[in-house]
């Protein structure tokens, strides 16, 4: 039985990286960066005015209170031509300012004489105003050739904003793996319009895993039938044929109907390793297909399951991706805890202002306290326990989420 830092080192070692492909930055919400993102232009691409008002030079307004005549007016998508001069030029919120203007004074801050068509005139400005001011400078936001995504970010709706304000067309994304799952057990229920007979359960391992795959941005197809011999689970096994990375829960441990192990043998699977010192979680196991296909055999408890998924599977994905892993969050605990020493423990666990708290009902089966939970206490595995105070490592369930309290 192998540590979970020794597990970690064998997926990475296991992963090798995708193809990448081309996609429009619409389409690019959540994928991950194959290169990085360099600015084609520069952000404003243009001196523009951040109020609505009038255009005009410093020095004319030194003397204020002072009278300049309108020379002319410039709204948002116009191209101002009018002559320079001793006046000033109205001007709306986002228009290019003439060149030979250097500052902006708001609409409200002078008083406007207008004609019978409403157009302003003259205005009196009031105080002198300063050089810049309320000028957005071309570059001000981002230059051109500034490197401004690396390659391993997961693109985010901020970062598509920013390729749209370029007006970069497409970007090259790490191709998404195929997925499936298989959930095993003769007592399993797919479908909750199907009433339940004795020792029957109904299914929450796949929608668990397909729900938060999806959360993470990857589809995930779920084989059809819930295979509880040999035969039955290289029947499924073939019907994931394709799929990069197959997902099975149940069947993994040391009972007489666990024939995960020995089916996986049939397919002549290597096995990477089976069983890790982590609760909940222990019989994990990680093996390779003849065709190169990842196989993550989970624990059939769901919570075993919902560990297998964030501390195993994702950092596979984060490195067959080349993601940037999102960074746990230290903290400290408010309340005590009590574990075996030697197993690294993930704990069902709530962040909120005073720190994080240990939830009651560890146990693999107990659903319920992830409804309170809003991500993963770590407890390292040379501890017998923790103390309140003590900092620890907290997971989000979802990745790079700064906890709602």
């Amino acid at each position: 039985m192998i540590s979970y830092d020794e597990a970690l080192a064998l997926i990475a070692s296991k992963a090798a990286p995708l193809e990448t492909e081309a996609v429009a930055p619409a389409e690019a919400l959540g994928r991950v960066l194959a290169s990085d993102v360099v600015a084609t232009r520069s952000l404003p691409l243009f001196d523009n005015t951040a109020m609505d008002g009038f255009a005009l030079r410093a020095k004319d307004s030194q003397n204020a209170p002072c009278d300049l005549p309108v020379l002319g007016s410039v709204a948002a998508g116009d191209v101002p031509a009018m002559a320079e001069g001793a006046g000033a030029v109205e001007i709306m919120t986002g228009a290019p300012v003439p060149n030979w203007c250097d500052c902006i004074v708001p609409v409200e801050n002078v008083d406007v004489v207008r004609d019978e068509a409403g157009a302003p005139t003259r205005i009196t400005v009031k105080a002198p105003i300063t050089k810049g001011a309320h000028i957005r400078r071309a570059g001000e936001d981002v230059l051109a050739g500034q490197s401004l995504i690396t390659a391993g970010a997961s693109l985010t709706p901020q970062s598509l904003a920013v390729l749209t304000a370029l007006g970069i067309e497409v970007v090259s994304v790490v191709e998404r793996p195929r997925i499936a799952l298989i959930g095993t057990g003769a007592e399993v229920v797919r479908d909750p319009a199907t009433d339940l007979k004795g020792g029957q359960i109904y299914d929450s391992n796949t929608p668990y895993l397909r729900a938060a795959l999806k959360r993470d941005g990857f589809d995930a197809q779920v084989i059809s039938g819930s295979p509880d011999d040999t035969a039955d689970f290289l029947a499924a096994m073939a019907a994931a044929k394709g799929a990069r990375i197959i997902i099975s829960t149940g069947a993994v441990s040391m009972g007489r109907r666990d024939f995960v192990p020995e089916a996986l043998a049939q397919l002549g699977a290597r096995t990477v390793f089976h069983k890790c010192t982590i609760r909940p979680g222990k019989p994990i196991l990680f093996a390779r297909l003849p065709d190169g296909t990842y196989f993550f055999g989970l624990p059939g408890n769901p919570v075993s399951a919902a560990v297998g998924l964030a501390f195993f599977v994702m950092p596979l994905l984060d490195a067959l991706l080349g993601r940037t892993k999102a960074p746990a969050i230290r903290a400290p605990l408010v309340n005590d805890f009590a574990k075996k020493q030697g197993f690294t423990m993930f704990t069902k666990a709530r962040l909120g202002p005073g720190g994080i708290e240990i939830l009651s009902g560890q146990q693999s089966f107990r659903l319920a306290p992830l409804l309170t939970a809003n991500g993963w206490a770590v407890i390292p595995a040379g501890v017998d326990g923790v103390k309140a105070g003590d900092e620890v490592d907290f997971v989000p369930f979802e990745r790079g989420a700064l906890c709602r309290t």
